[in-house]
């Protein structure tokens, strides 16, 4: 009768190669977590400025998407002017900076057109300058846009 099973070296060589790729990919692996954390404040910033774009037009009045404090990392609300009805309320977000060209709130005209300056968001993780930035832009029309930057010198999407 034959012994069945794996030999200890057979095991120790498959420990050895596992551990060899998991120190390959760890590293990767951070900075993919990373980009998510900068990618989900990005992508709920662009749908409350739909959401505040769309009821702006279906009201016919205007809609303000307003920072809960001073940094928009901190949440926002999107609020009707007209009622002052919260129609969403983002928490804030660990980890990640959010910074406005304009300080203040934005604010949606009844036509969909920006009552104020445009804005540009850059979304970014301080500290981890290997993850590229989001920028989220409002064009003259009121339509917002999300890039990622080219580059990772966090100053401006490029």
């Amino acid at each position: 009768m034959r012994a069945r099973g794996f030999t200890m070296i057979e095991v120790l060589m498959v420990l050895a190669i596992v551990a060899v790729l998991a120190s390959i990919t760890a590293p990767a692996m951070r900075d993919f977590i990373d980009a998510q954390v900068i990618k989900n404040p990005a992508s709920d910033l662009y749908s409350s400025l739909v959401l505040a774009r769309s009821e702006a037009i279906k009201r016919n009045g205007p809609v303000d998407i307003e920072p809960s404090a001073t940094d928009w990392a901190a949440g926002w609300q999107v609020k009707a002017q007209a009622d002052g009805k919260v129609l969403r309320d983002q928490q804030a977000y660990q980890s990640v900076t959010v910074s406005a060209s304009q300080a203040g709130k934005v604010t949606y005209g009844g036509n969909g057109r920006l009552a104020t300056s445009a804005t540009n968001f850059r979304v970014t993780a301080p500290g981890n300058t290997r993850i590229k930035m989001r920028c989220v832009s409002i064009d003259a029309s009121g339509r917002p846009n999300v890039r990622v930057d080219s580059n990772t010198d966090q100053t401006a999407c490029d």
